[in-house]
C-alpha cells in the first residue's frame, strides 16, 4: 500500500526535522514493513513556474517559436514548438540542469544551453510527459505543452513547480503482508494514529458534520442475512454535477497511485484511502423502481448462474456463495468487491446514491477468489473491518459532495441496518504479568500512556490493568492479554528492551534413536551402494494390491482420500516401489532405489490416539526397503543382499538368515530368505516373483530388502556402542574348499556344522554359489573361506589339516555333501 507523508501530516502534527525515512524506519520497527521511501517530486528539480511574455517566430523554421519566459529573477529566451504556446501563459519551465525525458520518451537528459537553428535556447518549455506529469496533464495533441493558467497566479512565477502544485511529497510503500492482521491500518487516519503514538503527538480529531436526511425520497433497505451484512447505510443526493475533482484531491490520490476519474468517484476513493472504508456511488436512475418516491435497496446472496457485468465490462457468473446489492429487478453491484457498469456514475448523473457498508470478511474474500477480481475493496473488507467507520464514510461522503457541488442537497432519510456487537473487553492484566512478558519493567505511567495514544481506555485496579479495546482494534485483532502486552512492548520500542541470554537450564533434547537410525542407514545405502532415495505418498490403489497378490479386505480405507484412485493405506513400501521401477526402468539397465517409512496394519494394536485416551490407533512400523532391478544380471539376490552387509558393518552386528516360514504373495518362492536378529525376525531379502513382474510390464529380475527400523531399535540391534577385540598375536589360516550339496540345506545349516566342527574354526565365509548343467537339479555347488587361529600359540600344518578334515568329515556325515576335488 502506498501512504502519502503529507496525506499523514494532515492528522498528525510533526516538525519539519521529522523526515519521511525516519517516519518509515520508526513504523517498520514497530507497526508495519515499509519497503521503501519514494520522492515523487525528484524529478521536477529544476522546473519552475514560468510566465510567457511574448511568443515570435523563428527566423529560420516554420514551426518553432522563439519565447522570452519570465521565471521572477530573470528571463529566457527559449525555442519552443509546442502548438499552443500564447502571450502571458503560465507555463512548465525546464531550467539548465534540469532533466526530462525528450517528448516523453526515453531515459532523462540533462538540459544544456543549445542553438536551434542558430538560435539560442535557455532551457526547455515542457510538455506533461516529458517531466512525468502525462496522467494528470494529458495531451490533446503531440506538441501541447503544459498550460498552468487555471492552476498558478503571478505570485508562484519562479517557484518550483512541485511546491506550486503540492507535490513535493513522499510516498512510503508498505508490505501489505505486514498489516494483514490491521484493518484499522489500511487508511491514512489509521497510520496516522501510530504515527502520533510514536511521536507522542496528538491525532486530530475525525470530525465531520451529520447529515441534514431530506423527506423528498425514501430509501427502503432490506438485508436478507445481516450475518453476511452486519451494517448497511444509504443516503440519496441530487443537484450533483458530475467534473473533475479539487486539486488537492487529485494531488492524494495520484500519490497513491489511484487515478482521478471525476469528482463522485474521486470521493469514494479517497475515503476509502482516507479512513480504509470502501464505498461504493450509485447512479440513482438505475436504482428507482416503480414508486416514484421511493427507492429499495436489497443485499441478498447471488442466485446461481446470475449474469452479472462489472465495472470494468467483464461478465461474471455468480453463484449462491456471493453476495449482490441490487433491487427487485437486478443486480448492480457484486457486494464489497466492485459495482456494476450500466449503475456507475458518469457525466449527466445528478442524482447520487451513497452506500456505506461493512460485510463478512470471508464471503468477500471468497468471492474474490472464485471470479479472479481482488480490488482494494476487497482487500479491505476481508481484513474485518470496523463497523463503526460505515457512518464515518457516508457522513464524510456527503459533506465533500456538498463542497464540491455547491447546489447539490441531501433528498432522502439515511437508512441504518445493523446487528453487529464488537468484543471490546475490558482485557485485565496484571502489572507483574505484563513486565514479565516484556522482560522489562517500563514506567507505569508510560504503559498507560502508550495504551491511551493508541486509543484504548485504560483503568488501574490495585495491581490490574483493565483495558478497553477501541472500535477499531476489536475486530479478531486484540482478545487477549499477550496483545495487550505487544502494543506496549513495539510502541515503547524492542531496541529499548535489554537483550539477555534466558535463564532456565538449556538441555538437549532426548535423541530419538528410530529417527536417527533413519537418517544414517540414509547416508550409508547412497554412498556405500549408490542407492537413490525416494519419497512415495503412504496411499495404494486396489489395482496394485492386487497386483502383487494381496488382499484389498486387509487394508485400511480412508473416509476423505487425498486422491479417489489411491484411497488404502500400505501394508508394504514395495507396491509404490513397485511403481517406480516400472517407470525408470526403461531408461536405465540398473535401478537401485530405497524409502523409509510407515506402514499401517489393520486389526492390530498400535499407539494411542493421545495419550488420555484408551482408543488405539493401527499399528504402524517404520520400514526401511531396498529394491534393485537390473535388465541382465542373474544373481539379484546377492546383489540386494548387499544392503545388509553394509548395514551389518555400520552398526556392528550381525544378521542370521534363515528360510522363510511363510511367503508374502509376491517374493519368489525359492530366492527369499527371511532376517533375524538375537532369534527375532527383523526383515526378509528376496527376489520379486516373476508373476507379478510380468503383471507390472518389468523386464528382467528384482530384488529387494525389508528391515523393520522400530524393532532393530527395541532389539538394541543398532546401538552402536564400540566394540573393541585384540589383534591377533599368532598368525591366522584360511582355507578354501567346495562342494555340492542338496538344494534344501541352507547357509545357516551350513554354517552352524563347520563352526562346531572343531575350536579352531574362526570365521566361515560363503563366496560362491552355482546350479546348473554340470550337477544334478536337485544339487547346489557351495564355495567357502574358512579362518582358522588359535589364541595361545601359532598353529602347525598338522593342526590345520586335521581341523579342516574334521570340518569335510562332519559336513558329509551330517549334511550329506560331496568335496569338490
Amino acid at each position: 500500500m502506498l501512504v502519502s507523508f503529507n496525506w499523514l501530516k494532515q492528522y498528525v502534527k510533526l516538525t519539519d526535522a521529522v523526515t519521511p525515512e525516519e517516519v518509515a524506519s520508526k513504523l517498520t520497527m514497530s507497526t508495519v514493513e515499509v519497503e521503501g521511501v519514494k520522492h515523487p517530486a525528484s524529478t521536477l528539480d529544476g522546473i519552475v513556474v514560468g510566465k510567457i511574455l511574448s511568443v515570435d517566430k523563428h527566423p529560420d523554421a516554420d514551426k518553432l517559436k522563439v519565447c522570452k519566459v519570465s521565471i521572477g529573477s530573470e528571463t529566457l529566451s527559449v525555442v519552443c514548438g509546442g502548438s499552443n504556446l500564447a502571450e502571458n501563459m503560465f507555463v512548465a519551465m525546464g531550467k539548465i540542469g534540469a532533466r526530462v525525458r525528450w517528448h516523453g520518451e526515453g531515459d532523462l537528459i540533462e538540459l544544456k544551453p543549445a542553438k536551434i537553428r542558430g538560435v539560442e535556447s535557455q532551457g526547455m518549455i515542457c510538455q506533461s510527459t516529458e517531466i512525468g506529469l502525462g496522467e494528470k496533464f494529458p495531451l490533446h495533441d503531440e506538441r501541447e505543452i503544459i498550460d498552468l493558467k487555471d492552476l498558478v497566479s503571478v505570485k508562484n512565477v519562479g517557484k518550483p513547480l512541485a511546491e506550486v502544485l503540492g507535490l513535493n511529497d513522499a510516498v512510503l510503500d508498505i508490505d501489505n503482508k505486514s498489516m494483514t492482521h490491521r484493518p484499522d491500518l489500511w487508511g491514512h487516519y489509521g497510520l496516522a494514529r501510530e504515527v502520533a503514538a510514536l511521536y507522542k503527538k496528538d491525532l486530530k480529531p475525525y470530525e465531520v458534520p451529520e447529515i441534514k436526511v431530506g423527506k423528498e425520497l425514501k430509501i427502503k433497505v432490506n438485508v436478507e442475512d445481516q450475518s453476511l451484512c452486519p451494517r448497511y447505510m444509504a443516503v440519496a443526493v441530487v443537484g450533483v454535477k458530475v467534473g473533475p475533482s479539487p486539486a488537492w484531491l487529485q494531488n492524494f490520490l495520484q500519490s497513491v497511485g489511484v487515478r482521478p476519474i471525476n469528482n463522485i468517484v474521486d470521493i469514494t476513493n479517497y475515503i476509502m484511502y482516507d479512513i480504509g472504508q470502501p464505498m461504493h456511488a450509485f447512479d440513482g436512475q438505475f436504482l428507482t423502481g416503480n414508486k416514484e418516491k421511493e427507492l429499495d435497496i436489497i443485499v441478498r446472496r447471488a442466485k446461481d448462474g446470475e449474469d452479472f457485468i462489472t465495472l470494468d465490462g467483464t461478465k461474471h457468473k455468480l453463484d449462491h456463495s456471493m453476495l449482490v446489492i441490487g433491487n427487485a429487478e437486478k443486480g448492480i453491484a457484486l457486494a464489497g468487491v466492485m459495482g456494476g457498469l450500466n449503475s456507475g456514475v458518469k457525466e449527466g448523473t445528478e442524482t447520487v446514491v451513497f452506500e456505506s457498508a461493512n460485510f463478512d470478511p470471508i464471503i468477500i474474500r471468497k468471492a474474490a477468489l472464485n471470479l479472479g477480481l481482488r480490488t482494494d475493496s476487497s482487500a479491505r473488507f476481508e481484513k474485518s473491518l470496523d463497523p463503526n467507520l460505515t457512518k464515518i464514510a457516508l457522513k464524510k461522503a456527503v459533506a465533500l459532495t456538498l463542497e464540491f457541488c455547491p447546489g447539490a442537497r441531501v433528498v432522502s432519510n439515511v437508512p441504518d441496518v445493523k446487528s453487529f456487537g464488537l468484543n471490546q473487553g475490558p482485557i485485565e492484566l496484571s502489572w507483574s504479568f505484563l513486565f514479565k512478558k516484556i522482560g522489562l519493567e517500563v514506567d507505569k505511567k508510560e504503559v498507560v500512556s502508550i495504551l491511551t495514544r493508541l486509543g484504548f481506555e485504560v483503568k488501574e485496579k490495585k495491581d490490574l490493568l483493565a483495558v478497553k479495546v477501541p472500535t477499531w482494534r476489536a475486530t479478531k485483532d486484540i482478545s487477549i492479554p499477550e496483545d495487550i502486552v505487544e502494543e506496549v512492548a513495539r510502541v515503547y520500542g524492542y531496541g529499548n528492551i535489554r537483550t539477555t541470554m534466558p535463564l532456565f537450564p538449556i538441555d538437549p533434547p532426548e535423541t530419538n534413536e528410530l529417527r536417527e537410525l533413519g537418517h544414517r542407514l540414509r547416508n550409508v545405502l547412497v554412498k556405500e551402494l549408490a542407492y537413490s532415495e525416494v519419497y512415495n505418498y503412504s496411499f495404494v490403489s486396489a489395482d496394485q494390491i492386487k497386483t502383487l497378490g494381496g488382499e484389498v479386505e486387509k487394508y485400511i480405507e480412508m473416509d476423505n482420500p487425498l486422491s479417489k484412485e489411491k484411497p488404502y493405506l500400505r501394508r508394504t513400501l514395495i507396491n509404490n516401489l513397485l511403481e517406480n521401477i516400472r517407470k525408470n526402468i526403461e531408461n536405465f539397465s540398473t535401478v537401485r532405489i530405497f524409502e523409509v517409512g510407515q506402514t499401517f496394519l489393520l486389526n492390530e494394536s498400535g499407539p494411542r490416539v493421545k495419550a488420555t485416551s484408551d482408543e488405539l490407533l493401527p499399528r504402524q512400523d517404520t520400514w526401511l526397503t531396498s529394491v534393485v532391478a537390473m535388465k541382465k544380471s542373474q544373481n539379484l539376490f546377492s546383489v540386494a543382499k548387499q544392503v545388509v552387509e553394509v548395514v551389518a558393518q555400520e552398526f556392528k552386528t550381525e544378521f542370521v538368515y534363515r528360510k522363510p516360514e511363510v511367503l508374502k504373495p509376491w517374493q519368489h518362492s525359492t530366492r527369499s530368505a527371511s532376517i533375524y536378529y538375537a532369534d527375532e525376525l527383523v526383515g526378509a531379502i528376496y527376489e520379486v516373483h516373476p508373476a507379478v513382474l510380468a503383471r507390472l510390464g518389468i523386464e528382467g529380475r528384482v530384488a529387494a530388502v525389508d528391515l523393520v527400523l522400530n524393532r532393530l531399535v527395541e532389539l538394541g540391534a543398532v546401538r552402536n556402542e564400540a566394540k573393541y577385540q585384540t589383534v591377533p598375536v599368532y598368525p591366522e589360516v584360511v582355507r578354501d574348499f567346495a562342494f555340492v550339496i542338496p538344494k534344501q540345506i541352507t547357509h545357516e545349516e551350513i554354517k552352524k556344522v563347520i563352526l562346531s566342527s572343531y575350536p579352531l574354526v574362526k570365521q566361515v565365509e560363503l563366496f560362491d554359489s552355482y546350479s546348473g548343467d554340470k550337477i544334478a537339479s536337485d544339487k547346489k555347488s557351495l564355495a567357502y573361506h574358512i579362518l582358522y587361529g588359535s589364541n595361545d600359540h601359532t598353529l602347525t600344518a598338522e593342526e590345520i589339516t586335521s581341523a579342516h578334515e574334521k570340518v569335510i568329515n562332519n559336513l558329509v556325515s551330517q549334511l550329506g555333501a560331496e568335496v569338490r576335488k
